[in-house]
């Protein structure tokens, strides 16, 4: 135990003798720090799991999609099909329309030119239209060209051509093509021929017609194009399995996986980044808030240190809870994590105000673990916010197990409502351990900050209000000597508690460190008890028997002689600063004036006859500071009446405005006022006026008269 305890002192010196308590680069050093720490922890549990793949490989665990994304290769193959499914597109082409009627009127012009050339026989002019007509046109279309009147082929050729424009004026197909015939004859029918002469222009005007539509290369793909466009992207949800244990990597999976992130050799820098920066908002918004509200942790470094080391203890559990389920454990396991245990710790050290903004901090951490999912978020958040508001009123240690239950009740019904509001396959076996690792991690929060607590205080010089409280027992060894050693002193003490403690009550300070630090205010007394007038119980006073100077030595040292007591005891910093400034560095008139009496020939330095100080540094210093001045002037009224205990309160504070004792707090005049109606309100209940009752032996005397 002594080597414990040797070892444990021996860090304390080491931490405190730093010199980087109040460095503006050692706090931005911490922050600095504080952002590589969450991000190394947290972003190999922010990116998804990485895995070695190739196709065939047979899969050794199941695989479940950690995020939402666009299955790549699904949405590709979905619109290849759609793209397959679209027609040729074709166009209609005019030359062929030209072309067919130029045929035509070549073979009317070839007819007219033979008919006319006398000298040539009938085979002559067969042969001749053959050659210039189109291939297939056999001799009837000839004869009857050749057998028709003038009136009769001017009226063939010119119908010919009319039928051909129409029946190619607009689209004509390959498969058109079967209907051709039937199209023509509907045409011939109304012409005034022959049914012999009508099957023989029927053959000529087949022989021409030819399909107008030509493929379209650029509008074919242009629809296709369109069509794919219309397919819309095929989805990966969060939760789907991507691959079963045992079964065999396919394209398909290794596309997801790929589009997922998932794959070793496919690092995602966006997210990296996107992540880093994520952190670095959050560090700056709470580095920010703690400087704007300037309580300890923004002044001192170690407790800054402090702090971070509370968080990043939050940010390994998550760490640890993720890998958990990463390696098979239900990801329901980070709802054991006890969260509640930083903001119940925080609480106590920082306040309730960073406790609550470190809450939501620690909560976006965890959903973001687990990929920025709401329940996570929700449960942790919520636990955390109960377990602050339990511990912000703090009577002794047990308030954290009081924390830890609350917390443990509030997550049990976070997870539950997630469980109605967030509907999911899991099994009614699988809801109860949900709600179990809720409960455990309530618990363990209150296990874990009892444990902890007692070695954080000591190890960083960290004051709370659990701390103060166990400084208020009577039966602190220091408190006991001063009772047994200058009783005088210790009432005192106790009533200057009292004092501080309503004084601080009203104007806002913190009224249990005022209590504490005016119980222990004067433990310096303690060395030379008799020469302070509260301990003089009738006799000489010792200061009749020594010069001035030598008195103010005596006097003044009970502030050096309770800092060492103080230290030996290891009393936190509030307190010590108050016994340090208590005084601050106002004029001992008494022995001042005796001075002056004692050599009236040489008028001493006033300054000489000052306590060191330094002056209050806080509201707290300068409450004690007046509320000692008040009780020895109260107590040493002869005849102490409200108005008179009311002018002397406002002349000590006067004197102490006047002489700059309160430069250096944050304390107004407005606090002042308040302070006074404190006082009075205590005052007149210790020191009211008492009934003078008649002696019972003069009553008994008078009545046997």
């Amino acid at each position: 135990m002594k080597r414990t305890a040797r070892t444990q002192n021996r860090l304390i010196q080491f931490l405190t003798s730093l010199p980087f308590h109040k460095s503006r680069r050692m706090r931005a050093a911490i922050y600095g720090e504080l952002v590589v720490v969450i991000y190394a922890l947290l972003i190999g549990a922010v990116l998804p799991q990485r895995y070695s793949f190739s196709v065939g490989q047979v899969s050794q665990s199941t695989i479940v999609a950690p995020t939402d994304a666009v299955d790549t290769y699904a949405t590709q193959q979905a619109r290849i099909a759609a793209a397959q499914q679209v027609s040729p597109r074709y166009d209609v082409n005019p030359a062929i329309e030209q072309s067919a009627v130029s045929i035509l009127e070549r073979l009317f012009v070839t007819t007219q030119t033979v008919l006319s050339d006398k000298s040539l026989t009938m085979a002559e002019r067969l042969l001749t239209l053959k050659a210039s007509a189109p291939p297939g046109v056999d001799g009837s279309v000839f004869t009857t060209l050749l057998q028709a009147t003038p009136l009769e082929f001017n009226e063939l050729s010119g119908d010919s051509i009319r039928i051909v424009q129409t029946v190619l004026g607009g689209p004509f197909s390959a498969s058109d093509m079967k209907n051709a015939a039937m199209m023509i004859d509907q045409q011939l029918v109304t012409l005034d021929v022959n049914i012999k002469d009508r099957m023989a222009i029927a053959k000529l005007l087949l022989a021409v017609v030819k399909p107008n539509l030509v493929y379209d290369p650029v509008l074919t793909q242009q629809a296709r194009l369109n069509a794919e466009r219309n397919v819309p992207d095929v989805w990966i949800n969060r939760g789907d399995v991507i691959l079963r244990r045992g079964q065999l990597v396919t394209p398909a999976t290794l596309s997801q996986m790929k589009d997922l992130k998932m794959l070793k050799n496919e690092p995602d820098y966006a997210m990296e980044a996107g992540y880093l920066l994520f952190v670095l908002l959050l560090v700056i918004a709470i580095g920010i808030f703690i400087q704007m509200r300037r309580g300890r942790i923004a002044k001192d470094n170690l407790h800054l240190l402090l702090y971070a080391l509370l968080l990043t203890l939050l940010i390994v559990l998550i760490r640890v809870s993720k890998t958990a389920v990463n390696a098979g454990f239900a990801p329901s396991l980070v709802d054991a994590v006890p969260f509640a245990m930083g903001s119940m710790m925080i609480s106590l050290f920082f306040g309730t105000s960073l406790a609550l903004l470190s809450s939501l901090l620690v909560a976006l951490l965890a959903s973001s673990a687990y990929g920025f999912a709401f329940a996570p978020f929700f449960v942790a958040l919520m636990g955390s916010l109960g377990a602050t508001m339990a511990t912000s009123r703090v009577q002794n240690r047990g308030v954290f197990m009081r924390a830890g239950f609350l917390a443990a009740g509030i997550n049990f019904a976070a997870i539950g409502i997630m469980h109605l509001l967030i509907p999911s396959s899991t099994s009614i076996r699988g809801v109860s351990y949900d709600l179990l690792y809720g409960v455990v991690g309530g618990l363990l929060s209150g296990i874990f900050s009892i444990g902890l607590m007692p070695y954080l205080e000591t190890i960083f010089r960290v004051t709370t209000h659990i701390g103060l409280l166990e400084l208020a027992n009577p039966n602190h060894p220091l408190l006991r000597r001063l009772l047994l050693e200058a009783p005088g002193t210790y009432h005192h003490s106790l009533i200057v508690g009292n004092l501080a403690e309503s004084a601080a009550e009203a104007i806002g300070a913190d009224a249990l460190i005022c209590r504490v630090g005016a119980y222990f205010h004067d433990v310096g007394k303690m060395r030379r008890p008799a020469f302070f007038i509260e301990n003089q119980i009738g006799g000489d006073n010792p200061h009749d028997k020594v010069a001035a100077s030598l008195s103010y030595l005596i006097v003044t040292s009970h502030v050096s002689d309770g800092l060492a007591m103080l230290n030996e005891y290891r009393l936190p910093e509030p307190v010590t600063a108050i016994c340090a400034q208590h005084h601050g560095t106002t004029v001992l008139w008494y022995f001042y004036n005796k001075a002056v009496e004692e050599d009236k020939h040489a008028q001493p330095d006033i300054d000489q006859f000052r306590y060191p100080g330094p002056k209050p540094q806080s509201r707290e210093a300068a409450i004690v500071m007046i509320c000692d001045a008040v009780e020895a002037a109260v107590r040493s009224m002869q005849k102490p009446t409200p108005p008179r205990i009311e002018a002397m309160i406002r002349k000590i504070i006067k004197d102490r405005l006047q002489d700059g004792q309160l430069d250096q707090c944050d304390i107004t005049l407005r606090d002042l006022d308040k302070m006074t109606a404190a006082f009075m309100r205590t005052l007149q209940g210790v020191y009211h006026e008492r009934i003078e009752y008649p002696d019972p032996e003069k009553l008994l005397a008078q009545k046997n008269r």
